[in-house]
């Protein structure tokens, strides 16, 4: 048997054990083969038809995405004034799915290892492009929730704050104890705010 002959064997061999498994076992072997910088098509696992449609590189499909979101930016914003429903009321109502969707992610590692993809240096590039206007700008527009918020705060940290005055200042017993207890009146601030 010639050396083409063996080696068109071996990938038949190959390629049949590969279809024997199931489709979620044929994925993560693919991915699994890429990651080793193995592709697939080289070793006979998956067709290389030249007409076998592929998949657009990361850059591109980034381009892509980067490009058409500029183009869609009012629609967006039209989205945004005018929901198909109430996204308050939808976020409200989807409370457990969203428990049990986080819960399952940290039980496997997902959302670890989702933290864990990305760096600090990612979001120090991301702010050097927005700049600070951006930051500016986001605080800007928020100052009547702003002012709700910090309306509904102040008589809570007058209440800490009185709490606290009222209490004995004279050894350094009594002022540790003032810390404490306004730590722990913050935290019932906290509370208070949550509706707990």
């Amino acid at each position: 048997m010639s050396e083409v002959e063996k080696k068109l064997s071996e990938e038949l061999k190959l390629k049949e054990e590969f279809n024997q498994y199931d489709p979620i076992s044929r994925f993560h072997i693919l991915a699994e083969l890429r990651s080793q910088g193995i592709e697939p098509k080289e070793i006979g696992l998956v067709p290389g038809n030249p007409v076998t449609k592929k998949v657009p590189s990361g850059e591109k499909m980034a381009t892509k995405l980067v490009n058409r979101v500029s183009v869609a930016a009012e629609d967006w914003v039209a989205g945004i004034k005018s929901p198909s429903r109430d996204p308050i009321e939808a976020a409200l109502a989807a409370k457990d799915k969203f428990v049990d969707r986080l819960n399952t992610a940290i039980k496997e590692g997902r959302w670890e290892g989702g933290l864990k993809k990305t760096s600090h240096a990612e979001i120090v590039k991301v702010v050097d492009k927005l700049g600070s206007k951006v930051f500016t700008d986001g605080v800007s527009a928020r100052e009547d929730k702003i002012k709700r918020v910090f309306g509904e705060l102040q008589p809570l940290f007058q209440s800490v704050s009185d709490t606290i005055q009222a209490m004995p200042d004279k050894t350094d017993a009594d002022r540790e104890k003032r810390l404490l207890t306004a730590r722990k009146l913050m935290l019932e601030v906290g509370k208070k705010r949550r509706g707990s």
